[in-house]
């Protein structure tokens, strides 16, 4: 083999174990084991804490910035699930509306917090969960201010928390509104298979989860030792990477089911991925390479498997990257390099639309018809101007994205 063809090979084999995992967890995630409460909705035994046992009491801290158009429905549905001892947080953080208010009259205890410059959603985290409410109860449940959370959700997060001495991530999805475009139907058909099959097949495989944001439990000795104050723009990723390194690495809850609508208005939900995409290639490019030295160290499979899983890109840019290196290991083979990068990279890009076929078909049909699932390749090509955009202009810190029913405000 000579230089250029080693070089093409090279280039090939360089994403091929983001490729197989992302296969093996979506090939995983489609087994049903009897008695798996994701294929037939929550299990009541977690419902009720288990065989006979209640699981303790929590606090919800709902982290809160200017949320007046959302937060009451929020409430409701949270609170409708609290038990006696259970306790309901809000954090005002930065508010220039009524959030506070609001929340009060809905029966929540707030805190109010004002710092012009620790802004952000991890500083309004680290404020919650410091509060002496929260303090006093054994799990603390993070729920943001546009969810809701299925019914006996709360209940099943602290049981999973409490019993295992884990931090546990629920269900958490986002899902296009009835009359969203494609767009916004692919986005959640691309979130869904990344929250939800992708989670599911990494608890199969005995891979640590990631947290996603919402709908995340933390039993108090664990809290105690996590930074939670940063002004990351996906703090709850660079916490999944903490936790790991510290030896409490997070597990799915599949039982608790959240959901929060996406975005109609285009530019708000550009600026929401742009943010997401932009913050998640940021962590996966400092920490995804510790991860897997990690786990070499300590001879540790499920690190080394958690710092590949973190090392697979979003969806769309995974099909540019895997397109471009085969057209490159064409090229290279036209001008007289081995077959070899070229056979790897076409098998690598093959496996790839088999496995997002898949999960397609188990996963996204209501999202996206077969027309539309077709059409992907266009909206992929479609998304190159984004990628070029979020690549001139980094982003650093937080920004809030703003709430359909709020008419355009900021």
């Amino acid at each position: 083999m000579n230089l250029l063809g080693g070089l093409m090979l090279g280039l090939a084999v360089l994403p091929l174990p983001a490729s197989v995992l992302l296969a093996a967890q979506m090939l995983a995630s489609l087994k049903r084991p009897r008695g798996d409460a994701s294929a037939t909705g929550p299990n009541p035994r977690l419902m009720a804490g288990g065989a006979g046992r209640e699981p303790p009491a929590f606090t919800v801290v709902v982290p809160a910035h200017d949320e007046s158009a959302v937060i009451a429905a929020t409430l409701r549905s949270l609170r409708a699930q609290l038990r006696a001892g259970d306790t309901l947080l809000v954090v005002a953080d930065n508010c220039t509306d009524d959030t506070a208010a609001i929340a009060r009259a809905e029966g929540a205890v707030v805190t109010e917090r004002f710092d012009a410059e620790r802004r952000g959603k991890g500083y309004a985290l680290e404020w919650g969960v410091r509060h002496p409410l929260a303090r006093a109860t054994a799990v603390t449940i993070i729920v943001d201010a546009d969810c809701v959370v299925n019914a006996g959700g709360l209940v099943a997060l602290a049981h999973a928390a409490a019993m295992s001495g884990q931090p546990v991530q629920g269900d958490y999805l986002l899902e296009a509104p009835a009359s969203a475009g494609p767009a916004t139907r692919f986005s959640a058909f691309a979130i869904r298979i990344k929250n939800r099959a992708r989670l599911l097949g990494s608890q199969r495989l005995g891979i640590p989860s990631i947290l996603t944001g919402s709908g995340m439990a933390f039993p108090r000795e664990v809290l105690d030792h996590v930074q939670l104050g940063s002004g990351e723009i996906v703090e709850d990723l660079l916490m999944s990477v903490d936790l790991a390194l510290a030896g409490s690495p997070a597990r799915f809850c599949p039982e608790a089911r959240i959901t929060s609508p996406l975005p109609l208005d285009r530019a708000a939900a550009e600026g929401q991925r742009a943010r997401w995409e932009r913050g998640y290639l940021s962590v996966a490019r400092r920490f995804a390479w510790r991860l897997v030295a990690a786990g070499v160290r300590r001879r540790s499979p499920r690190l080394i498997a958690m710092g590949v899983d973190l090392a697979i890109p979003p969806l769309s840019l995974f099909v540019v990257a895997l397109t471009a290196i085969f057209v490159i290991a064409l090229v290279g083979t036209l001008l007289g390099a081995s077959p070899a990068g070229l056979v790897v990279a076409a098998l690598q890009l093959a496996l790839f639309l088999a496995t997002v076929s898949i999960g397609w078909f188990f996963y996204g049909r209501d999202l996206l018809g077969l027309a539309d699932f077709l059409a992907l390749p266009l909206k992929v090509a479609a998304k190159l101007p984004f990628y070029i955009r979020i690549a001139k202009r980094p982003q650093d810190g937080w920004v809030r994205t703003a709430r359909d029913s709020e008419d355009g405000k900021p």
